[in-house]
C-alpha cells in the first residue's frame, strides 16, 4: 500500500522540487573500501529532503483544511519545508520549534513567512504542546514523519535512488522519527528487495536502534551535533515499517559525526549538518559492511547553525593536526620569546596566538612557559617541530 502511494507522490511532485543528484565519490570510495555514491538532499531549495513529505502533505489537503491552516512542529527542516510550501500554495502555516533550536533554522522559517513559536526543551515535549495549540486553533497538523502522506512524500528519494543508481547494493539512510528510511525501505523493497537498508542514529537518540535491536530503552541527553535527528521515539506509522523492511540498524558518536561533517565539506565541497553526515560516520566505523559495495549515503539536509559549523570546523583542525597548541618552557631573559618564534617560522609554523605565563608553570622562577597556538600542515609537521625545538634545548610539548 505505501509504495504505492509513494508512485502517486512522485507523480504528484514533479516539477516542484529538485530532482537532487546521485553522484560517485572517488576520493570517500578509496578512504571507505566502499563504492560511495552521495544523494544530495541538501540541494532542495530548502536545503533538506523534508520538502518532499511536507509538500505531499499541503497537496492533499481539502477545501476546508486549506482554510484553516496547517501547524507543525520540527527542530528546522521540516518546518522550513511546511512554510515554504505553504507560502507557495497561500495556506496559513504556523510552526512550533524546540527552544534549543539554532537560530539559522529559526530565522530560515520566519523568512517563509511562518509564525513561529519556540516551546520545549526537545521534540515531545514541543510534539504535546503543538497538539493542544492544533486543537485550540483548529490547524491541521502535519507530523514530520508520523504521517503516512508525508512518508510518501519522502520514499520519493527511494525512488529516485533507484533510477539514478540502478546497481546500488546498500542505502545508508539517517534515522530520527524514521520517516525518511521508513518511505525508502517502502519504495525500494517493493522494486529491488536485494538492496540492503541501513539506518544510522546518534548515540545520543536512539530509540529506533534500541528496539530495533532488542536493547534496553535509556534515557536521552538535552544535546547532539545531530539535532535533526534528536527524536526519543520513533513514530508510530513508521517503527513497525522499519522492523519489517529495514536490514540493519546502527549508531555513531558525536565526534564522529563532527568528523564526518568535516570530511564532506573538505573533500566534496557540500555542506551537510550533523543528521546529513551520519551516514558517512557509520560506513567509517563499520569498514567490513560496506567494503567494496556500491553504497548511497542519503545527505539528508544541510542546514547547519554556523557557531556549530565553526566549532566543528575549529575542531577539526585540531584533529588533523592543523590546529596545535605548543607549550614551551624558556629562560626568563630578554631575547628568549624572540630566539623560540624564529624557530617556528624556520619550520613555517603560522603563530595565531601567543599567551607567555610567568606566575603559572615553569620548573624555575628563571623560566617561564610560552603558550602557542599554531597552524600548520598536519600531525606530521608537528612532530617534526616538536623534534627541532627538543634539538634546540627546549622543553616542548603539544597540549591537546
Amino acid at each position: 500500500m505505501v509504495s504505492e502511494l509513494i508512485n502517486k507522490a512522485a507523480q504528484r511532485l514533479a516539477g516542484q522540487i529538485v530532482r537532487t543528484p546521485c553522484s560517485p565519490s572517488k576520493t570517500l570510495s578509496d578512504m571507505t573500501g566502499a563504492g560511495i555514491f552521495l544523494k544530495f538532499e541538501n540541494q532542495q531549495f530548502t536545503a533538506s529532503f523534508k520538502e518532499r513529505g511536507a509538500l505531499n502533505s499541503l497537496l492533499l489537503l481539502n477545501d476546508d483544511e486549506l482554510k484553516r491552516g496547517v501547524i507543525a512542529m520540527s527542530a528546522g527542516n521540516h518546518a522550513q519545508a511546511v512554510a515554504y510550501h505553504g507560502l507557495r500554495l497561500g495556506i496559513n502555516v504556523v510552526i512550533v520549534m524546540p527552544r534549543s533550536t539554532p537560530n539559522a533554522k529559526v530565522e530560515q522559517t520566519r523568512v517563509f513567512g511562518a509564525e513561529v513559536i519556540l516551546h520545549g526543551a526537545q521534540f515531545d515535549e514541543t510534539l504535546a504542546f503543538t497538539q493542544s495549540l492544533a486543537a485550540e486553533r483548529s490547524l491541521t497538523l502535519i507530523h514530520p514523519f508520523n504521517d503516512i502522506n508525508v512518508i510518501a512524500g519522502q520514499g520519493t528519494v527511494g525512488l529516485e535512488i533507484l533510477d539514478q543508481c540502478p546497481d546500488v547494493e546498500i542505502i545508508v539512510v539517517p534515522v530520527g522519527g524514521g520517516g525518511l528510511i521508513s518511505g525508502i525501505a517502502s519504495a525500494v523493497k517493493q522494486l529491488k528487495p536485494s538492496v540492503r537498508i541501513v539506518g544510522v542514529q546518534v548515540e545520543r537518540f536512539s530509540a529506533v536502534h534500541e528496539v530495533f535491536n532488542r536493547l534496553p530503552q535509556t534515557d536521552y541527553p538535552a544535546a547532539t551535533v545531530a539535532e535533526g535527528i534528536a527524536v526519543k521515539k520513533p513514530g508510530e506509522l513508521t517503527l513497525p515499517i522499519i522492523l519489517e523492511k529495514v536490514d540493519s540498524m546502527l549508531t555513531v558518536s558525536e565526534e564522529a559525526v563532527e568528523q564526518a561533517v568535516f570530511t564532506l565539506l573538505e573533500i566534496e565541497k557540500t555542506l551537510v549538518e550533523g543528521a546529513g553526515a551520519v551516514g558517512l560516520a557509520a560506513v567509517k566505523k563499520h569498514p567490513e559492511l560496506f567494503t567494496g559495495r556500491k553504497t548511497v549515503l542519503v545527505l539528508s539536509g544541510g542546514n547547519i547553525d554556523m557557531m556549530i559549523l565553526s566549532s566543528i570546523l575549529q575542531r577539526g583542525m585540531v584533529r588533523t593536526g592543523r590546529l596545535v597548541r605548543l607549550q614551551v618552557e624558556l629562560p626568563d631573559v630578554p631575547g628568549a620569546l624572540a630566539q623560540l618564534t624564529r624557530v617556528l617560522g624556520e619550520h613555517d609554523s603560522n603563530i595565531m596566538e601567543i599567551d607567555h605565563q610567568r606566575a603559572f608553570g615553569g620548573s624555575s622562577v628563571r623560566t617561564t612557559i610560552v603558550e602557542l597556538e599554531l597552524q600548520m600542515r598536519g600531525e606530521e609537521q608537528a612532530h617534526q617541530l616538536i623534534a627541532a625545538l627538543v634539538a634546540a634545548g627546549y622543553e616542548a610539548s603539544i597540549r591537546r
